[in-house]
């Protein structure tokens, strides 16, 4: 991905966008709970399933786990993005996996990318969990209680859908029209909201220890760790409510990222795009209306704006991502987060 040059000279699109009156966080008491839950269990855990957005690698990422992460070294983590469909027929595809392995290779990270409602990709994951739990036996470490992982990230990252895809997985039983999901899945964050029973995806074999899966309910950050482009690109996401920001708002921050990328051939982002690109939301949402004279302004932006959330095909919605490599550092964004969380006041053992 990179910058989308113009041929006409008269457009420039905006590097900047104005300052919005928005929430900086839409952090809940049952997340809290979650994370409490996973620094408990993780002593006993093997490895963490971090779900993120492909679209918004930095905005979903929660420096929350690497706070957990870094006084239990031997834990791994697998980062996982999904919606991998979102970026399907991406012509700058390669590139952008490309600038992913270079920045997880800084902090020596594993990483893959899926679609969660696809079964063959729910198999690669479960033999990565094969494979990771027979390395684990193989240095002679015994799993009274299994080869246990916990699966966690932002709120609607598609991590419901993933479970239950690996349920239909690992059970073929469930896989005619009386499956029943394990887990509720929707397109607003906050459906999964209490850490869930423990998930058996494997049984005991004469090889080989069960492998468990424990749910968790979508996890955001403290207000200290956002900033205005960071909740317009959870709303984009769908991990924050999206009630929170208005539409227009929403919308603006829409067509500012589409002025900075290119859509797919053939495409346009909003009517008149190719002829005449504008960096203005009212225009539009004029475009758009299909009674240009009288029509509700905020109607027409969470319309266009719930489309694209829903299905928003080689549009990134991290501004970073299109910055060349040597722009942007991976290993001291997540450094600078690190620093701004500090202390977790509400993980202190009590005496």
């Amino acid at each position: 991905m990179s910058y989308r040059c113009y041929s006409s000279l008269s457009f420039v699109p905006r590097h900047v966008l104005p300052r919005f009156n928005i929430p900086k966080s839409d952090f809940k008491g049952h997340q809290v709970k979650a994370i409490k839950k996973f620094k408990k269990l993780s002593p006993g855990l093997n490895m963490l399933i971090e779900l993120r957005d492909i679209r918004a690698p930095l905005s979903t990422r929660n420096v929350i786990f690497d706070n957990i992460l870094r006084s239990n070294r031997s834990l791994e983590r697998l980062v996982v993005y999904t919606k991998k469909d979102m970026t399907s027929g991406n012509a700058n595809g390669k590139q952008y996996f490309k600038k992913l392995s270079q920045w997880h290779a800084q902090l020596n990270e594993k990483f893959i990318i899926l679609d969660g409602r696809d079964t063959s990709d729910a198999k690669q994951l479960l033999k990565i969990l094969q494979w990771e739990n027979h390395k684990v036996e193989s240095r002679g470490m015994r799993l009274p209680l299994g080869y246990r992982a916990f699966i966690a990230g932002m709120p609607n990252v598609g991590k419901s859908t993933l479970v239950n895809t690996l349920r239909r997985v690992t059970n073929p039983s469930s896989s005619g029209t009386k499956f029943k999901k394990v887990a509720r899945t929707g397109s607003e964050a906050g459906v999964t909201r209490s850490t869930s029973e423990v998930i058996r995806l494997m049984p005991t074999t004469n090889n080989s220890s069960p492998i468990y899966l424990i749910d968790s309910p979508g996890v955001g950050l403290p207000g200290r760790l956002t900033n205005q482009n960071r909740m317009l690109t959870l709303s984009m996401c769908g991990a924050v409510k999206t009630s929170l920001i208005e539409p227009v708002i929403q919308a603006d921050y829409l067509l500012y990222l589409m002025n900075l990328q290119n859509p797919l051939p053939g495409a346009e982002w909003y009517p008149k795009y190719k002829s005449e690109p504008t960096n203005d939301i009212y225009e539009v949402l004029r475009r758009l209306a299909k009674n240009k004279e009288s029509f509700d302004e905020n109607v027409v932006a969470t319309n266009w704006v719930n489309k694209w959330r829903l299905d928003s095909k080689n549009l990134l919605f991290d501004v970073e991502t299109l910055l060349p490599a040597d722009a942007f550092s991976y290993r001291d964004y997540v450094d600078k987060q690190l620093e701004e969380l500090g202390e977790l006041t509400f993980l202190r053992e009590r005496q």
